[in-house]
């Protein structure tokens, strides 16, 4: 009896110890990352951490509790911020159209196409993970204890849009709400500016300020992605068949696929049936502007390129231009909010052993434009859109940091379909007002 308890005993200390050696080990792999991302790249830096976590998983196989703990906590913090990421971005991308004049035509049309390619873009998603059955098959140990969410139906969601009490949906998570909350706020703020040059003043600079701060939390955060990436990958490695992983892979082919056909065949139809445009023109002008979104994966440091790229090669109008890049840094974004997401959504359900439905199908679908309100244009936006995407369907937010080690790869095409959806928004926008001029 005593030999069997000081086994036990054995085992539970030898369990700890190795445990500690593997937060040692990860601790060890995040400052090495530290000083990487001093000599290269947030990208390297991201896929070299994707790297290191594999091997750990591996080599520290069913002893990662305490470097499961650092993971949890990143995934906790991030999502603290999607609620005051929604609201105060949105406000201000809302005012920030100056008008009622401007918000009634040229607003509502850049809103409009922007929404409208990332519902499309959406459509485009869904049916690549639901013919591939993407995830099948990839029972991750992350997923294991989570319970299968109900997707709320489609008559939910519009019932959702309002709430007798905004702050209890705020504590629950509730984000459908708080964007329509935020809606019709800066609709007010515009309505009573635009009578008053000199009401709502305080406002938005309280506004402008809770903004920046969001905007700087939001990128210390994003900063810190590549050590949680070790951890989590390390912990899910490490309790699950490094063969469900490979699946994984599949996410990156699809995005490229999804984005490509996106940009080539439904914004094409859009330019040539829509907007009257010659494709040839327009491809050739903002050829530009895609290779630096591709390079660079920032949709607002390829700005002044875009606008450059428009009102030279296509003929848009500067003020368009400029009105509608700047707006779909904010909002739509159909590589981050419309294809990705889907993926994602299907990828996880499907890994946690669920089927999706095509009701179900649907209501992801409607709910990506909806969360890609005000929350596009951060660092790493097509992160938070996952997890505000996951929250509100109730997936576990944990695989977001799983899905972040390949997001490097992915977000080249995503955001090159961001700026190329935008520009064909601003063309469209363009080309309705010279119809209505004429």
């Amino acid at each position: 009896m005593l030999s069997i308890s000081y086994i036990t005993k054995w085992g539970i200390q030898m369990d700890i110890m190795w445990n500690l050696a593997t937060l040692a080990v990860a601790l060890l792999a995040c400052y090495g990352i530290y000083l990487l991302q001093h000599k290269s790249n947030f990208t390297f830096a991201a896929v070299v951490a994707l790297i290191i976590g594999i091997v750990i998983g591996l080599i520290f196989k069913g002893h990662t509790t305490y470097v499961a703990v650092l993971g949890t906590i990143y995934t906790k913090v991030i999502s603290m911020m999607v609620i005051p990421l929604l609201l105060v971005s949105l406000i201000k991308s809302i005012y920030d159209m100056k008008s009622l004049q401007q918000l009634k035509k040229i607003g509502a049309k850049s809103v409009f196409w922007l929404l409208f390619q990332t519902l499309l873009a959406a459509i485009v998603g869904m049916a690549l993970a639901l013919a591939s059955g993407l995830g099948q098959g990839s029972h991750l140990h992350i997923v294991e204890s989570v319970k299968i969410a109900k997707i709320p139906p489609f008559t939910q969601v519009i019932t959702d849009l309002f709430s007798d009490n905004l702050f209890n949906a705020m504590s629950e998570g509730q984000l459908i709400p708080v964007v329509f909350f935020a809606i019709i706020v800066g609709i007010a703020v515009v309505a009573l500016s635009s009578k008053d040059a000199t009401r709502m003043v305080t406002f938005k600079h309280f506004i402008d300020d809770s903004h920046a701060i969001v905007y700087q939390l939001i990128r210390v955060i994003i900063k810190f992605l590549p050590y949680s990436v070790i951890c989590l990958m390390a912990d899910t490695v490490s309790n699950s068949d490094p063969k469900a992983l490979l699946p994984l892979a599949l996410l990156i082919v699809f995005a490229f696929v999804g984005c490509a056909f996106h940009i080539y065949v439904t914004d094409s139809i859009l330019l040539k049936f829509v907007g009257k445009m010659s494709l040839r023109k327009f491809f050739k002008g903002i050829i530009p502007a895609q290779l630096m979104a591709f390079s660079t994966r920032s949709s607002s440091g390829t700005l002044p390129l875009y606008v450059e790229c428009l009102t030279t090669k296509v003929g848009v109008p500067e003020s368009v231009a400029n009105f509608v890049g700047s707006l779909g840094t904010t909002m739509g974004m159909s590589g981050c909010a419309g294809v990705w997401p889907p993926l994602l959504a299907v990828y996880t359900i499907h890994a946690m052993g669920g089927n999706i439905s095509i009701a179900q199908a649907v209501v992801i679908i409607v709910l990506c434009p909806i969360v890609s309100l005000g929350t596009a244009g951060v660092p790493g936006g097509g992160i938070m859109l996952a997890t505000a995407l996951f929250v509100i369907l109730g997936l576990p937010v944990s695989m977001i940091s799983i899905f972040a080690g390949i997001d490097a790869f992915a977000d080249m095409a995503r955001t090159t379909t961001n700026v190329t959806s935008s520009m064909v928004a601003a063309t469209l926008v363009s080309q309705s007002e010279k119809k209505a001029a004429a």
